[in-house]
C-alpha cells in the first residue's frame, strides 16, 4: 500500500505542472484575468532518496583562475569536471649578495697530490665592496717638521706631537721619513714625556757588526714589532736604504698599557761627520684597547729547514693591472677550483679604497698609488674566492714562520709584494673618500710562494718559478704589511 501511494504521488508531481502550464498558456491567449493557483500547486513532494546529494548549480561557484567547471546535463546523476592549468610564480629575494649552486659541498683536504672535485659555480649577483677590518679605535697623529739634522752634534733635531687622547695604548707603530746621505750615521728615538719612557727605533744600521755600516741614502719606513725583519739589518739601494715595514731596534711594546695622552718627541741624531740630512715627516699610529697579545711570539717548532711544493701551474696575466685576479685563479686551481680570470676580475667590487675593491682602470700604468690605477688588496679577493666556494682568508701581518708552516704543509701562499718580490718601496698612509686608512706602495704586485730554503724563497710569478733571497723577499713583502691569503682564518 505504501509503494502504491508513493507511485501515485510521483505521478501527480509530474502531471500537475504540465496541466498548469497548458492552462496558463490558454489563459494568456484569451487575455483574461489570471486565476488564483489551484491548491494542488502547493502539493508537498516526498523527500529524495536517502543519501542523495544535490550539487550546487555551477553558476554559483567560482573556480580558481585558470580553471573551468564542466556541468553535466543531469545534475542529479552526472559528474562535474574541473579542468585547467594554473601557473604559480613568485619572486625570491636573497639577502646574500651572491647565490652559489653546487651539487656537493666538499670538505677540503689540502695536499699538492690530493685535488678537490671540480665545482662549476656561476655566481649571478654583483658583489658589493667588502670592507676589511678597520678598527675605529686606531688613531694616527703626524707631523711634518722638515727640519735639518745637524751634522755630528749629539743634540740632533727633535720634533714633538701633543696628543690629548687619554685612552690606553694596545699597540704602537711609528712611521719616519728622513732624507740623509749615509743612514748608518743616524740614531732615531721616541720619547713619551708623561711616562718617561724612551725607545730606540733605529741605531746606526749595520754597525757595529758590518762597518762602515749602511752607506745608502734615506729612510722611509714603518717600525712595527710584529714584523720579522730587523731594521738594523736593512740596507737597500732603492728607493731608500730603509724602505718598508720593519722591527724596531727596541720593541715599541714598551709603551703598551700607557695612556696615549701627552707629548711624544722624536729625536734624530747624526753621529758622524760629513753627511747631512732632514727629518721630513713622522707619525704615531696607535691602537687603543685591551692589552695586545705578545708582539714577539715564539717561533713555530718543528719547521723543516726547507720545503718545496711542486705541480703548481700558472699563466701570465691577461690585462695590464689584473695580477691579483690571475694569481687568485692560479692559486685556487692548485686546490682543484677552476675559475675564469676575466670573469673573476669583472666580479671584483670597485672602489677608491684598495681594502674594499679594485682601484682605478685595469688598463692603467703600473706603479701608481690610489686613487690612480692601482689594484686591490687581500680582503676583497679572499671574499670573492669564498663566493666561488674556495676556502680563502686574508691575513696581515702574517709572520714568516707562519708562511713557512703553510709551505711545509703543502699549501702555497698568495702574497702581496713590490714587483715580483724584487724590490722595496716606502709604505704610504692613504685615506680614501670613505675615511678608511690603508697602507699602499708603488709597484704593488702579487705572487705565490711555493717553497723556501735556508737562504732563499721560491715564488711563482705569472707561471714562472723564480727565487729570491730571504732578506730581499721579506723586505719587499713588508711594504704592504705582510699581506697574504691562506686557506684558513
Amino acid at each position: 500500500m505504501q509503494k502504491t501511494k508513493q507511485h501515485l504521488y510521483a505521478g501527480l508531481a509530474l502531471i500537475l505542472p504540465l496541466i498548469l502550464l497548458i492552462g496558463s498558456r490558454q489563459t494568456a491567449g484569451a487575455q483574461s484575468t489570471p486565476e488564483t493557483p489551484s491548491p494542488a500547486a502547493s502539493l508537498t513532494l516526498p523527500p529524495p532518496e536517502r543519501n542523495a546529494v544535490l550539487p550546487t548549480p555551477a553558476a554559483s561557484r567560482t573556480p580558481l583562475p585558470g580553471f573551468e567547471i564542466s556541468t553535466p546535463d543531469n545534475i542529479l546523476t552526472g559528474t562535474e569536471t574541473l579542468t585547467g592549468t594554473q601557473t604559480i610564480s613568485a619572486t625570491l629575494t636573497l639577502t646574500p649578495t651572491m647565490t652559489l649552486t653546487t651539487t656537493t659541498t666538499p670538505t677540503p683536504t689540502f695536499s699538492p697530490y690530493n685535488y678537490l672535485p671540480l665545482i662549476n659555480i656561476q655566481p649571478s649577483l654583483t658583489p658589493t665592496p667588502t670592507m676589511p677590518p678597520s678598527p675605529p679605535e686606531t688613531v694616527l697623529y703626524c707631523s711634518a717638521p722638515y727640519a735639518s739634522i745637524p751634522d755630528y752634534p749629539t743634540s740632533g733635531v727633535a720634533s714633538s706631537i701633543d696628543i690629548g687622547d687619554p685612552r690606553f695604548i694596545q699597540d704602537l707603530n711609528v712611521r719616519v721619513e728622513i732624507g740623509h746621505s749615509w743612514v748608518s750615521d743616524l740614531s732615531v728615538r721616541l720619547t713619551h714625556e708623561q711616562s718617561g719612557r724612551t725607545v730606540t727605533l733605529i741605531d746606526r744600521p749595520g754597525l757595529p757588526a758590518n762597518p762602515p755600516g749602511c752607506g745608502n741614502d734615506n729612510i722611509g719606513a714603518i717600525l712595527d714589532d710584529e714584523f720579522s725583519l730587523p731594521v738594523e739589518n736593512e740596507c737597500s739601494s732603492s728607493p731608500a736604504a730603509i724602505a718598508g715595514i720593519f722591527k724596531p731596534n727596541e720593541p715599541l711594546s714598551g709603551f703598551d698599557g700607557d695612556s696615549l695622552a701627552g707629548r711624544w718627541t722624536l729625536s734624530v741624531v747624526d753621529n758622524a761627520e760629513t753627511d747631512t740630512g732632514m727629518l721630513k715627516t713622522w707619525c704615531i699610529e696607535a691602537r687603543i684597547g685591551a692589552p695586545d697579545p705578545d708582539p714577539n711570539p715564539d717561533p713555530i717548532p718543528g719547521l723543516p729547514p726547507r720545503a718545496r711544493i711542486y705541480n703548481t701551474t700558472g699563466q701570465p696575466q691577461a690585462l695590464p693591472l689584473d695580477c691579483e685576479s690571475r694569481v687568485a685563479v692560479d692559486w685556487a686551481g692548485f686546490f682543484g677550483y677552476h675559475i675564469d680570470e676575466l670573469q673573476f676580475f669583472n666580479r671584483l667590487p670597485t672602489s677608491d679604497n684598495p681594502d674594499a675593491g679594485f682601484v682605478g682602470n685595469v688598463y692603467g700604468v703600473w706603479g701608481q698609488i690610489p686613487p690612480y690605477p692601482y689594484g686591490v688588496h687581500a680582503e676583497p679577493v679572499a671574499a670573492l674566492l669564498r663566493r666561488y666556494g674556495v676556502p680563502a682568508y686574508a691575513h696581515r701581518p702574517l709572520r714568516w714562520d707562519e708562511l713557512k708552516a703553510e709551505i711545509a704543509a703543502g699549501r702555497p701562499v698568495y702574497v702581496w709584494t713590490i714587483g715580483a718580490a724584487s724590490s722595496n718601496e716606502i709604505p704610504i698612509y692613504y685615506t680614501s673618500k670613505d675615511g678608511h686608512r690603508s697602507i699602499v706602495a708603488h709597484y704593488e704586485h702579487v705572487v705565490i710562494v711555493v717553497g723556501y730554503t735556508e737562504s732563499e724563497v721560491i715564488i711563482m710569478d705569472g707561471g714562472t718559478i723564480k727565487t729570491r733571497g730571504i732578506q730581499q723577499f721579506l723586505g719587499s713583502w713588508s711594504a704592504l704589511g705582510n699581506m697574504a691569503i691562506l686557506t684558513h682564518p
